[in-house]
This record gives structure tokens, C-alpha cells and sequence, in this order.
């Protein structure tokens, strides 16, 4: 006896081949119908959230993580496994046109692994990021990032950058969302690198 899409169990099985033929069966189609309802689930609560308009505010918190960076100053290439690092984001954001908002995040930086030199803090990094973002289609979000970091790589040391973030906000009412985005930040003051991020937080729109 093979699997679903091979031949179907002999005519006069015994009922344990017809029992595991039926659960081999099941798994993917259980699967897909998981996947569609939580699809169909997404798309419902986003028509039932009303696309953010003129005049309202959105407050965040989000965390994230680097991913890999490839410093080009130093010509090193670091993952998540070399070095991590946690960061903390607090922002508020005012939309001046329909799904289009500008705003201001507060980032921290903290060293996780390994332990920092000691020509440096458990603080890595301290900046703000004045930002423009778009809902261009929802649940879908871009936002543009400039980078001003008065502190750096564990020093008293400023870098500018620039951030390109693409995502995805998943409301759970009209008020709160979750959402969970990639960030692509680039630095070229004084230290030129790129990396890749992981995102993830919550919002709150009033």
C-alpha cells in the first residue's frame, strides 16, 4: 500500500491498513485546511480593522534581533551565532495623510553574547530614528529610516545610517496589532556596514 496519491488499499483490507491509510491521507489535507483558515482568519481581521487615517497615532514597541551583518570597513562577516545582540524600539508615529505616517523610534542595543571587550559596555548602541512610513496594502507595511546613533558599537562613538523595513501587522482589534517585519539597516558615517534584522512588536492606534 503507498501513499495518497498512489494506489488505494486492496479491496478486502484489514481494518488496521484502512485505519493507517486514512491517517497517512489526512496529515496533508488537516495541513492545508489549518493554513487556509488561518489565512482566511488574517484577511477578515484586516477588513474588520479599517485602514489607518488622517489624524491618528500609532505607538510601538518592538524588538529585534541581527541576523548577519557584513561589516565593510573591516571587510568580517558576523551571524546571530558569532555575536548577539538585543534591541528595544519605542516609538510614536502620526499619520498626515491616509496610511501614510511619520515618526520617531528611541532604540537601545544590549550585548547578550558574547560578553562585550573591555574597551566597551553591555549598551552597544543608543540612536533615533526619525522615520516615514507607508500601509500600501494590507496587512502590509514599508517604512524609510535615517539613522542618527550617538552611541555605537559599545562607544561614545555617532554613525549614521539608513533603513529599509518591509512587514507585516496583524490586528487583533481596531486598537492593537502585532506585527513581525525584516529591517535592512545600512551605515556609512564613520563605519560603513550592512546587516539583516528581525523584527517583531506590538501597536497601538488611536
Amino acid at each position: 500500500m503507498r501513499g495518497c496519491l498512489g494506489p488505494r488499499p486492496l479491496k478486502h483490507p484489514g481494518p488496521p491498513a484502512v485505519l493507517r491509510w486514512v491517517s497517512i491521507c489526512a496529515k496533508p489535507h488537516a495541513s492545508a485546511v489549518f493554513v487556509a483558515v488561518l489565512l482566511l482568519s488574517i484577511v477578515h481581521a484586516t477588513r474588520a480593522s479599517a485602514a489607518p487615517k488622517r489624524g491618528e497615532f500609532l505607538q510601538t514597541d518592538t524588538l529585534g534581533v541581527s541576523l548577519v551583518s557584513r561589516d565593510m570597513t573591516s571587510r568580517t562577516t558576523k551571524t546571530i551565532s558569532d555575536v548577539t545582540n538585543l534591541s528595544e524600539y519605542i516609538g510614536l508615529h502620526y499619520y498626515a495623510i491616509d496610511r501614510v505616517r511619520f515618526g520617531m523610534n528611541v532604540q537601545l542595543t544590549e550585548r547578550l553574547t558574547p560578553p562585550p571587550p573591555s574597551t566597551q559596555t553591555g549598551l552597544q548602541r543608543f540612536a533615533f530614528l526619525p522615520q516615514v512610513g507607508w500601509n500600501f496594502y494590507d496587512p502590509f507595511f514599508a517604512a524609510l529610516v535615517l539613522v542618527f546613533a550617538p552611541r555605537s558599537d559599545g562607544q561614545a562613538k555617532l554613525t549614521l545610517g539608513v533603513n529599509a523595513i518591509a512587514g507585516v501587522a496583524i490586528p487583533l482589534s481596531k486598537v492593537v496589532s502585532l506585527s513581525a517585519a525584516l529591517e535592512v539597516p545600512y551605515t556609512y558615517y564613520q563605519h560603513q556596514s550592512i546587516s539583516l534584522t528581525g523584527l517583531a512588536g506590538v501597536a497601538f492606534r488611536f
